[in-house]
């Protein structure tokens, strides 16, 4: 089990802050692919979002998640 936290147009589309999922196999990939099956409105946002496990940004869908993640969509800022 991953809890996953969501920010900005991700907490608009899966509808919640937070939540817990079961991701087989606890990687990136297997948590992006948990998160489009719970969340199909928000799969292409999901696979160009950023996986943050504390302050560690998971780049690859081989890494391997921790207990709790963050989940950013990309954003502009200045």
């Amino acid at each position: 089990m991953v809890t996953v936290t969501y920010y900005a147009a991700l907490a608009d589309l899966t509808d919640c802050r937070s939540e817990t999922l079961a991701v087989a196999g606890a990687t990136v990939g297997a948590l992006r692919a948990a998160v489009a099956a719970a969340h199909p409105g928000a799969a292409e946002l999901v696979r160009v979002s950023a996986v943050l496990d504390g302050d560690a940004l998971l780049c690859n869908d081989e890494a391997v998640l921790g207990a709790t993640v963050d989940l950013l969509p990309p954003f502009a800022g200045g």
